[in-house]
């Protein structure tokens, strides 16, 4: 190799460093809004948009499967989804699939619904599975009288085994209500929709629902055992 061509190439190197520093240091950093009950909430800013986006994170002694079932199940718009009013599977399967669904909202806000796409992956090396969600420009339902349909809403569940056994589970997620919310109401739902959520998820583990479910697209931890 030819000192021009070194050269060239440590440049091109050195051009590639300073912009991911460069991205790293753009990325705001999360801000914690809630700590309880073995749960984190934390927030940032969305580039883009004058909402924050959220994160919420817990561990939990359960099989992937479980959770995934969970998740999944129609009653999670009742037994595990914050504010949610109804969670209609338009169509597909467990794995990918088009879903209706509709999140009250406090008087006299409307509430909100959307039209979304779901789907699950699982990376075969460490088993971390995602569940993806995303508004799809669809209209697959009409807006019921006195709704608004949201703009945007993207979000994703991390299911990720740790080596003590558990599994880490994370809901982060943007939205874009559409019409006008109350900033009071935006905060509310950035703190309450990621915590309660997980603290139902927590309800349902110890209750055992769906702990002997199996899914044969998902491969679990070696010694799974949840309680």
């Amino acid at each position: 190799m030819t000192k021009k061509q070194i050269l060239t190439l440590t440049l091109v190197g050195v051009s590639i460093l300073s912009s991911l520093s460069s991205l790293i240091a753009q990325t705001p950093e999360w801000s914690e809004s809630k700590r309880k009950k073995g749960i984190q909430v934390l927030t940032r800013p969305f580039a883009g948009s004058n909402l924050d986006e959220f994160l919420g994170r817990t561990e939990v002694d359960a099989s992937i499967s479980q959770i995934v079932a969970l998740l999944t199940d129609p009653a999670s718009c009742k037994n595990l989804y914050h504010q949610c009013k109804e969670l209609t599977v338009l169509s597909g399967t467990e794995k990918k699939s088009i879903v209706y669904l509709r999140n009250g909202a406090p008087w006299p806000v409307n509430d909100r619904d959307l039209i979304m796409d779901r789907g699950f992956e699982q990376n075969e090396k460490t088993l971390a599975t995602v569940m993806k969600i995303k508004r799809l420009d669809s209209n697959a339902r009409p807006v019921p009288s006195g709704v608004t349909r949201m703009e945007n809403f993207e979000g994703v569940w991390r299911i990720i085994p740790l080596t003590n056994g558990k599994l880490k589970i994370e809901y982060q997620a943007h939205f874009e209500p559409g019409g006008s919310v109350p900033q009071s109401v935006i905060n509310l739902v950035l703190t309450d929709t990621p915590y309660e959520s997980l603290l139902n998820i927590h309800k349902l583990v110890e209750e055992g629902k769906h702990k002997d479910t199996k899914f044969d697209w998902i491969k679990e931890p070696t010694g799974t055992n949840p309680k």
